[in-house]
């Protein structure tokens, strides 16, 4: 068999070959625009992991509860004054008809027991209470009734005195004061005390008399 005769010279196979290899070296690497050389797509590394959101929250740790705000508490409303010192259970007075102390003056009185068969209320209470309660508690009444009589002027023709206990000790007699408008207590001063010579403690006995002796008329009278 005879030997062929290459088609290409020496310089010609080393041209292609050099051509070739370029070729190659080309298609395995890119230029990136910025001039920085990219490895092919076969040795890119893996992309990472990108970090959640700040708002994605895991929420299997503890939750942290904050506790509601304290509640306001109403202030309760004042009470209304009351006209017994503060006792338990007393009924208070509407504002409309507490008294005015300035319109008020107190009185000093005091009364000696009244003599057996004067008031059969009286000795209704003396069973129960003792004799200086019982006559406290009708003189409560008495000097309320009286004010009245002060102020329509039926005072004037009332009784002033009644029978006393004479057989009572000295110190058997009661003594009190009592709140009572100073408009009422001028015209009682007045009517007792004309000359304005009297003692407060003496003026207040007559008064609390003269209340006591219209209580057991009224009484006696079945009114």
């Amino acid at each position: 068999m005879g030997i062929r005769k290459p088609s290409l010279t020496v310089s010609e196979a080393r041209r292609l070959a050099e051509t070739r290899s370029a070729t190659s070296r080309a298609e395995a690497e890119a230029i990136a625009p910025d001039g920085s050389q990219v490895r092919p797509a076969a040795q890119n590394p893996a992309p990472q992991p990108t970090t959640p959101p700040p708002a994605a929250k895991r929420l299997d740790g503890p939750v942290e509860r904050r506790a509601p705000p304290p509640r306001k508490e109403t202030e309760p409303a004042p009470a209304p004054p009351s006209d017994s010192g503060g006792r338990a259970g007393a009924i208070p007075y509407p504002r409309a008809l507490m008294p005015v102390q300035g319109d008020k003056v107190q009185v000093f009185i005091s009364a000696p027991l009244p003599a057996p068969g004067v008031s059969a209320i009286y000795e209704i209470l003396c069973r129960q209470y003792p004799s200086q309660k019982a006559l406290q508690m009708v003189l409560r009444r008495a000097l309320h009734d009286y004010e009245a009589m002060l102020e329509n002027g039926s005072f004037q023709t009332s009784p002033e005195a009644y029978a006393v206990d004479q057989a009572a000790s000295p110190e058997d007699f009661i003594q009190t004061s009592r709140m009572m408008p100073k408009a009422l207590v001028g015209i009682a001063r007045a009517h007792f005390d004309p000359l304005g010579l009297e003692s407060t403690r003496s003026f207040g006995r007559k008064l609390a008399n003269a209340a006591l002796a219209s209580f057991f008329a009224r009484e006696a009278a079945g009114r």
